[in-house]
C-alpha cells in the first residue's frame, strides 16, 4: 500500500470512527472539503472505502457515510504459547474470519515459520482469498530485542526463538512483509486500534499477562517502543525468584494446589475445586499488580490502564477487580492513578488479533510514518524469490 500521509490520516479516523461523513472527515482531520473529496476518490478508485446512504426517514438529502471496505484486505497475525502457535486471518473490520491452532514439534525458528506460512497458505486458499489481498503477517513474540531488526533473547519457554534467528527465518519464509514485535506491544496496539473506545485512550498503557509480566503503551496514536523495541516492562518490578503475577506463576500455583496445568488453554476448563486456589492466586496477584498500576501513571500519565493477554476473560475480571479494590496511593499529592479496564479483546481475541493489527497499522495509519518519512514499526518484507 503506497498511501500518502493525509490519505492514511483519514483512513485512520475511518477505522476508528467505522461510519463517517466527509464534512466530519475535514473537520477532524484539519483538511479542506476539497482536499478530503480528492484524497476520497482515490481511495475509494482502489477499493479501500465504500460509500453508504443512511436514510433516517426524515425530510431532506440522506447522509451519506464512508466506511472501509472490510474484505478489501486482510492481515495475520501469530501468536505463540509454549507448546502451540495460533494463526489467523482478520479482516479490515478487525473480525477472525478463520484461525487454526498449531502444536509447535521443533525446536527450529525455520521450521516453526515454515509451519505458520503453510497454515496461512491453508486457510486463504479455504477463504477464495487470493494471496495480494494480504498486506502482511504480524508475529507477536515472547521476547526482547537486541536491536530493531532481531530477537536477541525470547522467553526461556521458547527455545526455538533462543538462537536470535527468528527474524531471518520468518523474512525467508513469509511470502508477505512481516512485522515482527513483543507481545506487550503487540496487544496494546492491537486495543487501541480494535478496542472499539471512541475517543481513543491516548496515552494508554496495557499490563499484558502471558507467560511473564509485559506490557506496551500508545503514545501520540503509535505504539512507544524505546530505542530498541523494549520499552514497558512492567515485569522487572517481579523479581523471579520470587513469587509473581505472571501466567507461569499461576499454573505451578495451581499445579502445587493438584491442578495439572501445562498452557493457558488448561485453564479454560478449571474445575470448580480450583476456585480457592485460583481466588487466593488472583488477591496475591492483584495487590503486585497495583503497584505496576501506580508506577505506570506516574511514569506515564495515561488516560486508562488495560490489562489483558493470555488469561481467560474471568479471570482478567476478576484481577481487575482485585487491583481496584486495592488502596492505591497516586504518584504525587493531589494526583489520582489511572483508570483500569480490561481488555475488550479477550485472550484469544486479543493475541491474535493484536497481531494481524500490525500490518494494517503499518499499511494504513499515518502514525506508522515516522516524521523522516521511514517505517516506523519492525517490519520486514520477504526475501525475493527466483
Amino acid at each position: 500500500m503506497d498511501l500518502s500521509r493525509n490519505e492514511r490520516r483519514l483512513v485512520e479516523l475511518i477505522f476508528v470512527g467505522k461510519k463517517i461523513a466527509r464534512v466530519d472527515l475535514a473537520e477532524r482531520s484539519g483538511m479542506t472539503g476539497a482536499s478530503v473529496t480528492r484524497l476520497i476518490g482515490r481511495l475509494i478508485e482502489i477499493g479501500l472505502l465504500i460509500e453508504v446512504v443512511e436514510r433516517t426517514g426524515a425530510q431532506g438529502q440522506p447522509r451519506r457515510l464512508l466506511s472501509l471496505r472490510a474484505d478489501r484486505y486482510l492481515s495475520a497475525g501469530i501468536t505463540f504459547s509454549v507448546s502451540r502457535m495460533e494463526v489467523a486471518i482478520v479482516d479490515l473490520a478487525g473480525k477472525i474470519l478463520t484461525s487454526l491452532s498449531v502444536d509447535i514439534e521443533t525446536s527450529t525458528a525455520l521450521s516453526v515459520a515454515g509451519a505458520a506460512q503453510a497454515a496461512i497458505a491453508v486457510m486463504l486458499a479455504d477463504l477464495g482469498m487470493p494471496k495480494d489481498r494480504l498486506l502482511g503477517v504480524g508475529c507477536s513474540v515472547p521476547g526482547n530485542f537486541g536491536t530493531m531488526s532481531n530477537i536477541l533473547k525470547a522467553h526461556s519457554f521458547f527455545p526455538a526463538f533462543d538462537d536470535g534467528e527468528a527474524d531471518q527465518a520468518f523474512k525467508a519464509t513469509f511470502e508477505a512483509p512481516y512485522y515482527i514485535e513483543n507481545d506487550g506491544t503487540a496487544a496494546a496496539l492491537g486495543e487501541y486500534v480494535f478496542g472499539g473506545r471512541i475517543p481513543q485512550p491516548d496515552p494508554m498503557f496495557f499490563i499484558h499477562i502471558g507467560h511473564g509480566v509485559g506490557g506496551g503503551a500508545v503514545i501520540d496514536g503509535r505504539p512507544y517502543r524505546g530505542v530498541n523495541g523494549n520499552a514497558c516492562l512492567p515485569g522487572v518490578l517481579y523479581p523471579y525468584d520470587q513469587p509473581r503475577p505472571s501466567g507461569q506463576d499461576l499454573f505451578a500455583t495451581l499445579n502445587g494446589a493438584g491442578f495439572a496445568i501445562h498452557d493457558f488453554v488448561d485453564l479454560e476448563r478449571l474445575p470448580d475445586s480450583a476456585e480457592v486456589a485460583l481466588g487466593a492466586w488472583v488477591e496475591r496477584a492483584g495487590k503486585q499488580l497495583s503497584e505496576t498500576v501506580r508506577v505506570a501513571t506516574a511514569m506515564f500519565d495515561p488516560a486508562l490502564i488495560i490489562l489483558g493477554g493470555r488469561l481467560p476473560e474471568l479471570v482478567t475480571d476478576k484481577l481487575v477487580g482485585a487491583i481496584s479494590s486495592q488502596p492505591i496511593l497516586g504518584p504525587s499529592r493531589g494526583l489520582e492513578v489511572a483508570a483500569v479496564e480490561a481488555s475488550r479483546l479477550g485472550p484469544r481475541a486479543g493475541a491474535i488479533g493484536a497481531g494481524a493489527c500490525i500490518p494494517f497499522f503499518a499499511s494504513l495509519f499515518s502514525a506508522a510514518v515516522a516524521d523522516d518519512g521511514s517505517p516506523y514499526l519492525n517490519g520486514r518484507k520477504p526475501k525475493s524469490r527466483p
